[in-house]
């Protein structure tokens, strides 16, 4: 039977290999698992049992650069499970993204005018706090960081999602298109093309559109794992 304490020291293991967050508890899970066992068949202590234990997870847990772009280290479990789950959050991004805009366009075809801007404008301001809710996440991340909670493990986001969220807002603002994207979606769904709204403009807004959303999301998402895997880390130091 696996006391409290050897428990806790099978996360701290971890934990000293850069483990964190889901992954830290399915691998701690499986270790639990096997030390039990080899401690009935074999009727090992849990020290040596544990040592087992650590040999039969030595590939995994062998060390490579986390990214292409970075020089520090993590297990090759870890990467494998990152990549996944970066691949994960931008694909969860990209179809609310392209979601959104096909409701932009569902209601530019069912609402008047009217009714149209005043839902838009509800939208912006939950966008705007979109917005100022990844720079706190960022914030917070970032102190729980200096508080040392991140000090045993490695967050591996392949492209930082403030960067992300700072060039995003940058080209947003830079790009040559027009800023009332939604509005445009209304005048070209209920009125055809236009002088000042031609089918091409209309294409490149869309386009704008789900990129921009996609990359504030992915910045969303991205930080707030972030900050999951940190309470994870806090747990095992509080």
């Amino acid at each position: 039977m696996i006391t409290f304490f050897q428990e806790r020291e099978i996360g701290k293991y971890l934990l000293s290999k850069k483990i964190s967050g889901k992954l830290l508890t399915e691998i701690k899970d499986h270790m639990i698992s096997q030390i039990s066992e080899i401690q009935k068949n074999k009727n090992l202590d849990f020290e040596n049992a544990f040592e087992k234990v650590k040999i039969y997870w030595s590939a995994d847990l062998s060390m490579v650069k986390k990214n292409p772009f970075s020089k520090q280290k993590i297990t090759r479990i870890a990467y494998e499970i990152d990549k996944m789950n970066n691949k994960s959050i931008l694909l969860k991004s990209i179809s609310i993204a392209f979601l959104f805009i096909c409701i932009e366009i569902i209601l530019a075809f069912a609402l008047n005018k009217e009714w149209y801007l005043n839902i838009n404008k509800i939208i912006k301001i939950v966008v705007f706090c979109l917005l100022l809710e990844i720079i706190v996440m960022f914030i917070r991340q970032k102190s729980m960081e200096n508080k040392n909670y991140g000090r045993n493990m490695v967050l591996n986001n392949f492209i930082h999602p403030m960067l992300i969220f700072i060039i995003t807002i940058v080209v947003d603002n830079l790009i040559d298109l027009p800023k009332n994207s939604y509005v445009l979606i209304y005048d070209y769904i209920n009125f055809g093309s236009q002088e000042k709204i031609t089918t091409l403009i209309f294409a490149e807004s869309i386009l704008a559109g789900i990129v921009f959303l996609t990359l504030y999301l992915f910045s969303y998402f991205s930080l707030k794992e972030n900050i999951r895997k940190l309470e994870t880390v806090k747990n095992y130091f509080s």
